[in-house]
């Protein structure tokens, strides 16, 4: 069987995961040019500090993966505000 060699794009996984239950709140492929901006959404856990770690993962490559600590602080929402659903950049 002759099957032709088909370049594959080579991506990168973009994943917030948390070591502590050991789960993924968000996850996304991207290619790279030269630059990319992505913006990973997920749900806000209970008021709080919150530790997580950013993994950059290639789905080419060995040895490039990359891993980042990062922490959010999760307040109480405000009685006043509304949600709206939309944000400004």
């Amino acid at each position: 069987m002759n099957v032709p060699f088909q370049k594959r794009e080579e991506g990168w996984w973009v994943v917030i995961g948390d070591t502590k239950s050991n789960s993924l709140l968000s996850i996304k492929r991207l290619t790279l040019q030269q630059k990319a901006k992505v913006k990973l959404d997920f749900v806000a856990p209970n008021p709080g500090r919150h530790s997580y770690v950013l993994y950059f993962m290639s789905d080419a490559y060995m040895g490039c993966d990359q891993e980042y600590k990062f922490s959010v602080e999760v307040r109480e929402a405000d009685s006043g505000s509304e949600e709206s659903g939309s944000e400004s950049d």
